[in-house]
């Protein structure tokens, strides 16, 4: 079914629901980076160091340091789409941005890793997606089997995201160090419509597998507090028998791609912050003799973080 194009209103578009907590949440990150001044910057050498070992040193202190706490803020543009069908009823192809008038996307991501050598680390890591919004319809839309509109319809697709990862030193030069990871990463995602004294969940998540994932990771130092990140990784699986029914085999496919280039900046000798560009793409189709259902989601966003480690 084609989708049906929108008349929105800015001024009566509600706000969305995350939207207070993430500006909050995203205004203390930026504050926290902003208020270490120069001089908390210091990176104080031992006695007898010489100036020319401080980078040295610098990476003794991040060896002997097993422990990494990050956490990162993201606000970003979406773009994708969902269609969920049920039975006979073929869903709506709608747009989250166009159609759905999700315009802005944020997250929150917090990890934990353990440097188990200096080569070797697990890391496990948390994202919350904010994704959330509103739109007017003024033809009828199908979701789920149900009929929406004409009126106002609110969504809201907000997901979060586990992740496991094994980390391996690959590559350490002067001017560049290469870390690969291996690992694996599980979506939770309710897709929900709301109007005209309706709801309407579709719950994604009941038919979602664990995805292996591989990433790549590249650091080139630009002096003894600067330095640029670049990292990219994806997996994913075909399709495949979920271990699900639902009027019949439910089969899955799945796919995921995160890539990013970004600046950091070392604090103190265990504190660095990073900011730059983000990219996340998400893929997930479900299907079986009474689902169709699909959800894509291409964000790009500017990020900022900070890594500590103890």
């Amino acid at each position: 079914m084609r989708a049906v194009r929108q008349q929105r209103s800015e001024g009566s578009r509600p706000r969305p629901v995350g939207a207070p907590h993430l500006a909050a949440a995203f205004a203390l990150l930026l504050a926290v980076v902003a208020s270490a001044g120069p001089g908390d910057a210091q990176l104080v050498p031992s006695a007898g160091t010489a100036p020319s070992q401080l980078g040295s040193e610098a990476a003794l202190v991040t060896s002997d340091s097993p422990w990494e706490v990050s956490l990162d803020g993201r606000i970003g543009l979406p773009r994708g789409y969902v269609k969920v069908g049920e039975n006979e009823v073929h869903g709506t192809h709608l747009r989250l941005h166009q159609d759905l008038g999700i315009d802005v996307s944020g997250a929150l991501e917090a990890g934990l890793a353990f440097h188990v050598t200096p080569r070797d680390a697990i890391r496990a890591s948390y994202l919350y997606y904010f994704l959330d919004g509103g739109a007017g319809f003024s033809q009828p839309i199908a979701f789920n089997g149900e009929t929406f509109g004409p009126g106002h319809v609110d969504t809201n697709t907000d997901f979060f995201r586990v992740s496991l990862d094994y980390e391996r030193q690959l590559l350490k030069r002067d001017e560049v160090t290469l870390t690969g990871t291996v690992g694996l990463t599980y979506v939770y995602l309710d897709v929900t419509l709301t109007g005209q004294g309706r709801r309407s969940p579709e719950d994604f998540y009941r038919q979602e597998l664990p995805v292996p994932i591989l990433g790549l990771r590249a650091d080139f130092p630009l002096g003894d507090r600067f330095g640029v990140r670049a990292f990219v990784a994806g997996g994913g699986i075909p399709p495949v028998d979920s271990l699900r029914k639902e009027g019949g085999t439910i089969y899955l496919s799945q796919a995921h791609a995160d890539a990013g280039v970004s600046v950091t900046y070392r604090i103190t000798r265990v504190l660095d912050a990073e900011a730059g560009y983000r990219l996340t793409y998400f893929f997930q189709h479900e299907k079986s003799h009474e689902d169709n259902n699909t959800f894509q989601l291409i964000d790009n966003g500017f990020q900022v973080g900070l890594r500590f480690r103890f």
